[in-house]
């Protein structure tokens, strides 16, 4: 789902990748040769909640019990190029 604000407002923000996102130095950054340039991107953030309660209740889904699970989920599909390259992954959180 789609994080949402205090004025329940989807929480999806333009992003300009003219800063270092910080995985130039991280282990998944080396294995996957990310360097940080000048040059700069533009694209979209957008929050994300984890609404995991039918987790114990629907057999054979994937269940992630922590946002970490998730995350780590993430970045093992994106090192594995099994998410479209349309919509990069740029950092976790």
């Amino acid at each position: 789902l789609i994080k949402k604000d205090h004025l329940g407002n989807d929480m999806v923000v333009p992003w300009k990748g003219s800063t270092d996102v910080g995985l130039q130095d991280t282990e998944f950054g080396k294995k996957h040769h990310i360097v940080y340039t000048e040059r700069g991107q533009s694209g979209v953030q957008v929050y994300l909640e984890i609404d995991n309660r039918k987790c114990t209740t629907t057999t054979g889904s994937e269940c992630f019990f922590t946002a970490r699970e998730a995350a780590d989920f993430l970045a093992a599909t994106a090192s594995k190029h099994s998410l479209s390259p349309d919509f990069p992954i740029y950092q976790v959180k």
